[in-house]
């Protein structure tokens, strides 16, 4: 059985920047420690450089050190995210879609003539006016998850390797209907939605 598995590969459903972490600057060693003993006796003794006494007051300190949450409206790198589109703007992202039939797939794709399956939702959806990241993974998370069965017109369905990234995403016409950038070799259009690697669906 042929699977979509290749519809976004690796390279464009997944991060290519990972956060760093910092590592160590420099070498340890009696010096090091030496030189670092003297700088908090000079601190201590209030002898610093003006470059090395503390910036922050107390209070400005214990601002800092008070997480803020991400907002639930922004999506990856500070994409809108759109909760409860109104019929008529999920009617003109499916008719833009639609504009696309028989274009044909190309990894990595945003058009106008050619897609891959997220460069195609992100194009239908901004022609509505809605913003929506690039990459597969990053539009499932700019919305609310639900099941396929709670699914609805405008929706959109997605695809993943056991509860991992999403690969694939669509859009969900209803009545098992959806239109999508399938795979190489292969052009856009209206298809049954395929079951296997079915994750859910997502409301906007």
């Amino acid at each position: 059985m042929r699977t979509q598995r290749e519809c976004e590969r690796t390279e464009a459903c997944r991060p290519t920047e990972r956060g760093r972490q910092a590592s160590p600057v420099g070498r340890s060693g009696p010096r090091a420690a030496a030189v670092a003993l003297a700088v908090v006796a000079a601190l201590a003794a209030g002898n610093a450089p003006a470059l090395a006494q503390p910036a922050a007051t107390a209070a400005t300190a214990a601002t800092a050190a008070i997480a803020v949450p991400a907002s639930p409206a922004a999506g990856a790198e500070g994409e809108r995210i759109h909760q409860a589109l109104s019929s008529s703007t999920v009617e003109e992202a499916i008719d833009a879609a639609e504009s696309h039939k028989g274009k044909p797939y190309a990894w990595g794709g945003t058009g106008p003539d050619s897609f891959d399956c997220s460069g195609l939702v992100q194009a239908s959806f901004r022609e509505a006016g809605v913003r929506l990241p690039r990459i597969a993974q990053d539009q499932v998370n700019s919305g609310t998850r639900i099941s396929y069965s709670r699914a609805e017109r405008g929706d959109l369905l997605y695809w993943t390797d056991n509860g991992g990234y999403a690969y694939h995403v669509a859009i969900y016409l209803g009545g098992g209907r959806m239109i999508d950038a399938p795979s190489s070799g292969r052009r856009i259009g209206e298809r049954a939605v395929t079951h296997y690697n079915l994750a859910g669906a997502v409301r906007l």
